[in-house]
């Protein structure tokens, strides 16, 4: 509906069957009308005013009857002018007195604001009340009425219509705003249930009493549980097999009241599967004691599987860039231990016919004759000079090779460790034993390049770790100690390296020092080089994820520092602290999601 100006909220509707009645309302309400009289007896009287008050010009249409007054009035409506107010005689025979034409003037317009007017005091205000009813948009104007009231009643009636359309139009276009924007958010509302029950993660909600509200068609995919059977429950209330189900309670309840974790939990799924579940949980906070969650998981058993797979892979593969140097440190000692072997059996068969008269030699009941016979036939076939030397270089063959056997079985031992699955959970371990593996491993990468120096503390306590990822993170920090001495060689910088490896512990962890005398790492790429897949080499010798491995093994997966110190020309030493202890504030990464690379 279109709101009017407020000129044609100034137009009143006059039904009286009184003519004089109708000119005093032209008088007093017509600024158009002639007041020269009035205004020159106004004058007379009290003088020119101090200010010019602007006078209201109100629009009057005139009625003798109800029913005249009812017909100007629709067709005032049908034309979209509204009148602001009509003034209403009680009496006006022969036709409808004022109390019936009221009635039908409201039932076109139940808006309007009437005054009734009457000169007599028969008409109680009672009886009126009784016929149109209790209405604040009524009222009584006694005849002879004053002028200044006449005009009060007009021009506030007429304002009261006016603000009276404008609240009712308002309201109409605040309730229609309302409604599309219930309408959006109801869309809202459904696109977001719609996009809830398509995630393709477990979602369940928590109310403030800690009781599921919300179970997705995931989560009863994955827990065999349906919606009713799981709403209005506690976590510990269903029937899911936790693995450690204090984890879990602990997980949802005061691990998770300050703000959002993540944690792996496992169960065992209706076929007796372990499954392992990554979840978030964030506190919907709305009172502090509010038990009220949000849980999302996700079932990442393939994806372990799948890490774990492509971590015992990487490994190999770098073992398999080892291999032939290995090979070597294994063909060196078989070499010596094949020559020995071959001499202890050729000695032996040059003995066969001395150890073939020993029976004969101890036997009591040979006589003299055959002893000597006997004695005869040994000199012939050796000397003594020869036998004394056999006597020696047999245990000394025999000896070289148990030490050729101990070599290769201390080879084996290592690349065995080394190419060991890793585990889903740290073990206790020694520190120096991993790192005389590696060194064992990666010996041939070293040994034609540079010296390798150790000195191991004979006291260091043992800690929790994951020894293959170790393994991999030290033999990436060693080769490529390697190959920076290599690349000095190479310009002639110098004749040969020197690397160094030392252990120590301070308070409650573990210090491992690596140092090289490879002329130290560039001041323009430091910043860079733990970032993945940076690389200094030349195409083809390295792939940037050594040293991006390793820093997410000792950092990410064991919760230690990884730093260097540069001399810049003379060499870099790389500082690796490891925890004795695991920090529960210190978030642990699945031992499945450490990718190993090649060594680069």
């Amino acid at each position: 509906m279109r709101l009017n100006s407020d000129q044609e909220y100034r137009h009143i509707l006059i039904i009286d069957d009184n003519e004089s009645i109708h000119a005093d309302f032209d008088k007093i309400l017509r600024h158009t009308s002639n007041h020269s009289e009035l205004d020159q007896l106004d004058l007379e009287l009290f003088g020119p005013g101090d200010e010019q008050v602007e006078q209201v010009d109100f629009k009057l249409e005139h009625a003798f009857q109800g029913r005249d007054g009812l017909e100007i009035l629709k067709k005032s409506l049908s034309e979209g002018e509204t009148f602001g107010a009509a003034f209403v005689d009680m009496r006006m025979p022969p036709g409808w007195d004022g109390v019936e034409t009221i009635k039908h003037l409201w039932d076109v317009d139940p808006c309007l604001q009437v005054v009734i007017c009457t000169a007599y005091s028969d008409h109680e205000w009672s009886k009126i009340v009784e016929n149109l009813g209790q209405t604040d948009r009524l009222l009584i104007l006694k005849k002879p009425f004053d002028e200044i009231e006449v005009v009060q009643l007009a021009t506030s009636l007429c304002e009261k219509r006016r603000l009276l359309d404008l609240s009712r139009q308002k309201m109409e276009s605040l309730e229609h705003t309302v409604d599309e924007q219930s309408l959006e958010l109801q869309d809202a509302l459904e696109n977001a249930e719609t996009l809830i029950q398509s995630i393709s993660s477990i979602l369940v909600s928590l109310d403030s009493n800690g009781l599921i509200s919300r179970w997705n068609p995931i989560a009863e995919q994955v827990f065999g549980i349906r919606e009713p059977d799981a709403i209005g429950k506690a976590w510990n209330e269903l029937a899911i097999n936790w693995l450690l189900p204090e984890n879990v309670q602990r997980l949802i309840s005061a691990g998770s009241a300050k703000g959002p974790v993540r944690e792996s939990i496992q169960f065992l799924d209706s076929a007796g599967s372990t499954l392992t579940l990554e979840f978030h949980v964030f506190p919907i906070v709305d009172e502090a004691s509010s038990a009220a969650r949000l849980i999302l998981a996700n079932d990442i058993t393939l994806q372990i599987m799948l890490k774990s797979q492509l971590d015992q892979a990487q490994r190999l593969e770098s073992v398999g860039q080892l291999a032939a140097g290995v090979a070597h440190e294994i063909n060196t000692p078989m070499q010596y231990i094949s020559d020995n072997i071959r001499y202890v059996s050729k000695t032996y068969q040059r003995l066969k016919a001395l150890l073939d008269c020993l029976p004969s030699l101890i036997d009591d009941s040979i006589s003299d004759e055959e002893f000597l016979t006997l004695r005869g036939q040994v000199i012939g076939s050796t000397t003594k000079r020869k036998l004394d030397d056999w006597i020696t270089q047999i245990p000394e063959a025999l000896s070289d090779s148990i030490v050729g056997v101990d070599a290769v079985a201390k080879i084996v031992s290592a690349m065995k460790e080394f190419c060991h699955p890793g585990r889903d959970e740290k073990s206790l371990l020694s520190l120096n034993h991993i790192l005389n593996s590696t060194i064992t491993v990666a010996r041939n990468e070293w040994k034609h390049t540079a010296e390798l120096e150790t000195d191991f503390s004979d006291d260091l306590p043992d800690l929790l770790g994951f020894p293959s990822e170790l393994n991999q993170a030290f033999l990436n920090i060693i080769v490529n100690a390697v190959h920076a001495i290599r690349d000095q060689i190479e310009g002639e910088r110098i004749g040969r390296g020197v690397i160094r490896i030392s252990t120590r512990a301070e308070r409650s962890s573990v210090i491992v020092e690596i140092s090289d005398n490879g002329g130290g790492i560039p001041s323009s790429v430091r910043d860079r080089v733990f970032e993945p897949f940076f690389t200094t080499k030349d195409i083809g010798k390295g792939t940037g994820q050594g040293l991006a491995i390793a820093r997410s093994v000792i950092v990410d997966k064991h919760g230690g520092t990884l730093s260097f110190d540069v001399e810049e020309g003379e060499g870099t030493k790389f500082i690796i602290e490891l925890p004795l202890t695991v920090d529960d504030a210190i978030e642990e990464t699945d031992a499945n999601e450490i990718q190993m690379e090649a060594v680069s």
